[in-house]
């Protein structure tokens, strides 16, 4: 038997506390701007490697400079709707998009020189710390990644399962009851006005006039981003999640506010993870109250909750858990070890595609395509039917944006044990099915990932592709955003073509994903542990 000191050496060896990642804030002003000014925080969805906007952005940035806005302009750029790569993303194969924005790098660098100048990321740093208050926590503010992120966003994923997945889990020891909730279109329905609010500490003790300026520059940006619309914040950047983060920290200060005004003397505690709200308290009639509260300053900024997804649960271990994931704990795993519990690859991708609807886009899909993805690359001979195959993959694609590159994997690889031609007709097929759909122009990027290759070697096919970063890639010269707005003599010899990194070019052919193995096994490693818990 153990004595109770070897028990807890036992406990603490196999255990190791979860370190946080340093977030954006942890950087001083110059190193900021560099890190906004990447290709990985420009656009943080994920796409083909070969796509890059480094050179763009310094580009921008040594024609710029600190260059006054209205030095550099010719005319208004609000009234002219291609100055960003605007793409609606298909969610569901039907009507559910989701609004994606290439910034027009001009705009995005004034944005970023805006927060980032001194003087202005230390009163950003001083409102952050305003914001920070006792029982709210704030778990999205942008994280630094890892040199060599082992998966697309593995410190983003990792920042979130343990901050706000795992935490809740912890607090279910301590509370009873857990109030669930996030904001319909948080992104879509910003108003603009209240980054003055946010930034002046509109309404608190704290109320000042220092940051108007800082404030109505970042409001005539994103004015100009968005063909003038004074509504909303793009999709895409992550400098726009930091004013995101920077409005929501301000609702957290007014809740916090309201709460003390109340005199609730209930313990409580809140996660937000962006729009994302999980309230703990023991007294249900204080939580009703802290609810109605949140929804009281949501609605102050604009924001509203959104009804399907607000409830109060006694039943805090599963329901901090996405359902997508519940649901694969709770029944018997696709995958034992390494290998599908089906025994094959038609059946186990039907029951993906099946899984795709109960739980559309979610994040279990990518998970089960990877490890199947894993499986079929190991296979040198596939016996079942291909063609047949690739279609339910791709149903799988058009149906479930967030992995559709994913399941073009899975058609990549199965293609590959065809001859030329059967190749290239099925592959044709799919595009043919995948463009015909409305929005896809982010597909176009994985499809053309795919086809890369062999399109080359058709040196007379049509182009398929009409996404201007697709046309790029395809050898076409192709002006990604429109900077007749500005001065001449700031756009000249503008790198559009740098956009594609042609060393990275000829991987294309069997998508060449960030994602490794260690994704599998860290996310089975963690359903496993879930699974024994619940």
């Amino acid at each position: 038997m153990l004595t109770t000191i070897q028990h807890k050496k036992a406990l603490s060896a196999s255990f190791t506390p979860y370190t946080p990642p340093d977030n954006i804030l942890s950087l001083d002003a110059s190193g900021a701007e560099k890190f906004l000014l990447s290709t990985a925080q420009y656009m943080n969805c994920e796409m083909p490697e070969y796509i890059v906007f480094d050179d763009v952005l310094q580009f921008v940035k040594d024609k710029i400079g600190n260059k006054p806005f209205k030095e550099c302009i010719e005319s208004n750029p609000d009234c002219l709707y291609d100055v960003s790569l605007n793409m609606l993303a298909n969610k569901d194969g039907h009507y559910a998009v989701r609004p994606l924005t290439l910034a027009n790098p001009y705009l995005y660098y004034f944005i970023v020189r805006e927060l980032c100048s001194k003087n202005n990321w230390k009163a950003i740093k001083d409102c952050f710390k305003k914001y920070t208050v006792k029982h709210i926590s704030a778990c999205a503010i942008p994280v630094i990644p890892q040199e060599n992120e082992s998966f697309h966003k593995s410190t983003t994923i990792l920042n979130w399962w343990n901050n706000l997945e795992q935490r809740a889990l912890s607090l279910s020891l301590e509370y009873k009851y857990m109030f669930i909730t996030d904001i319909t279109n948080c992104y879509g329905t910003v108003n603009p006005q209240t980054i003055d609010w946010a930034l002046s500490l509109k309404g608190t003790e704290s109320e000042n006039n220092r940051n108007k300026t800082m404030a109505s520059n970042i409001i005539r940006y994103l004015s100009a981003l968005q063909q003038g619309r004074n509504i909303g914040l793009p999709q895409g950047g992550v400098a726009f999640n930091l004013i995101g983060e920077i409005i929501l920290g301000y609702a957290d200060l007014l809740l916090h506010n309201k709460i003390q005004q109340a005199k609730i003397k209930a313990n409580y505690e809140i996660i937000r993870y962006c729009d994302d709200y999980r309230i703990f308290c023991n007294d249900m009639s204080a939580l009703q109250k802290i609810s109605y509260l949140l929804q009281e300053v949501l609605e102050l900024l604009n924001f509203r909750m959104n009804s399907q997804k607000t409830k109060i649960t006694c039943s805090i271990v599963t329901d901090a858990i996405k359902p997508d994931k519940l649901w694969y704990i709770e029944n018997t795993p696709v995958f034992k070890g390494k290998e599908s519990s089906f025994g094959g690859i038609q059946k186990t991708l039907m029951y993906i595609l099946l899984f795709g609807r109960k739980f559309p886009n979610g994040g279990q899909l990518k998970t089960m395509l990877s490890k199947l993805n894993k499986i079929i690359e190991k296979k040198k001979n596939i016996i079942e039917n291909i063609p047949a195959m690739c279609a339910i993959a791709v149903e799988i694609a058009a149906e479930n944006v967030n992995v559709s590159h994913y399941a073009l994997r899975i058609v990549g690889q199965l293609v590959k044990k065809l001859k030329a031609k059967e190749r290239r007709a099925i592959t044709d097929n799919v595009v043919r099915k995948l463009i015909a759909r409305p929005n896809t122009k982010y597909d176009q990027l994985w499809l053309q990932n795919m086809t890369y290759a062999d399109d080359c070697k058709r040196k007379n096919s049509p182009n398929k592709y009409d996404f201007p970063l697709c046309r790029i890639v395809s050898g076409y010269d192709e002006k990604i955003w429109n900077n007749s707005w500005l001065k001449p003599s700031l756009t000249d010899g503008f790198p559009y073509t740098s956009v594609m990194d042609k060393t990275k070019l000829p991987k294309a052919t069997n998508f060449d994903f960030r994602e490794t193995r260690s994704y599998n096994e860290w996310l089975v490693k963690q359903l496993n542990e879930e699974r024994e818990q619940l």
